[in-house]
């Protein structure tokens, strides 16, 4: 996650603090009071001094990611640092971020996945309007059951990238066994799993 927008979500979740206890059908009443207050909020000075300070970090933040440490550059460690055609690279670049993901932000130790918890606590509380909780379980647990596959979805492409690729590319550098449509098979193969990594990319953040 963006440090930056840590501070933002804390208070987002301070003022929602509120609305989670109100009906769902009072919600909507509840966030045009909340945008009307805002509309006035900023003649209040304090609010224009924590809008400077705001920022004045996000701009040393840019600088220190300009020249310290760029996030938009991305080091492909399983290719050489020599002139590689771009179908090879596009395929490479993709799973080098996938990896990056996994391993450095520890996407699956995050219960980002699994819903288990709040849909058990859900049930647990005594709405008012029985009818709206049961209409967020529902699409508590529809959540739940898309995210479910999105792990198992992640957790073979990775599986797949870092042992499955290397074991079946093993096979087809030995030359006394090199076969034109073991390769070509490979390379298709390549690209279901590209397509298939596209089609899952919105679950990879944490």
């Amino acid at each position: 996650m963006d440090p930056r927008n840590k501070k933002i979500i804390k208070k987002r979740i301070k003022d929602l603090g509120k609305a989670k206890s109100l009906p769902i059908k009072n919600l909507r009443e509840y966030m045009d009071e909340l945008e009307e207050k805002r509309k006035h909020f900023p003649h209040n000075f304090l609010y224009w001094l924590i809008r400077c300070k705001r920022k004045i970090g996000e701009g040393f933040y840019y600088a220190k990611c300009r020249i310290f440490h760029p996030y938009n550059v991305i080091r492909i460690k399983t290719l050489p640092p020599t002139w590689i055609d771009k179908d090879c690279t596009l395929l490479h670049a993709c799973f080098t971020i996938f990896c990056d993901v996994v391993e450095n932000e520890d996407l699956f130790d995050h219960k980002m996945y699994d819903h288990s918890e709040q849909i058990a606590k859900t049930k647990a509380e005594d709405w008012e309007n029985k009818e709206d909780q049961g209409k967020f379980i529902k699409q508590l647990e529809e959540r739940h059951n898309i995210d479910q596959e999105y792990e198992k979805e992640a957790r073979y492409l990775y599986e797949w990238w870092k042992v499955l690729r290397p074991e079946r590319n093993k096979k087809l550098n030995v030359w006394t066994k090199y076969s034109l449509d073991a390769e070509e098979k490979g390379y298709k193969e390549d690209t279901d799993h590209l397509i298939r990594l596209m089609k899952i990319r919105c679950g990879l953040w944490t």
